[in-house]
């Protein structure tokens, strides 16, 4: 389905009793399917998206932003183009399983000894 889709929307929010979202698989999902981003500017989202690069942030709570920020991907297929393709190299480059495990376990044994 992630293929089919023009953009994914993710506003996440702090709850009040403080709970938010780390980085969202939710988010690495879509961009590894090189389709565009919007999410909102809190917790780890802005390490994953990159404002302009690769997806879209708008500010927590704010549906005015959003309905723009999707307006403009609406609007501008070719940016949707360059942050899917953005977004993409980044999670291959960033979040790899295979080399997040094994930097875990290198730092890991490291600690150990």
């Amino acid at each position: 389905m992630l293929e089919q889709a023009d953009v994914v929307a993710l506003p996440s929010i702090q709850t009040r009793s403080g709970k938010m979202e780390g980085i969202p698989v939710a988010l690495m999902e879509p961009l590894a399917c090189q389709v565009p981003v919007i999410s909102t500017r809190i917790s780890g989202i802005p390490e994953l998206v990159e404002d302009g690069v690769t997806g879209l942030l708008v500010p927590p709570a704010d549906p005015a932003a959003l309905a723009s920020a999707l307006e403009r991907l609406a609007r501008d297929p070719e940016l949707g183009d360059r942050l899917g393709r953005a977004g993409r190299a980044k999670v291959l480059r960033e979040f790899d399983l295979a080399d997040n495990t094994t930097q875990l376990a290198n730092k890991m044994v490291g600690e150990a000894q």
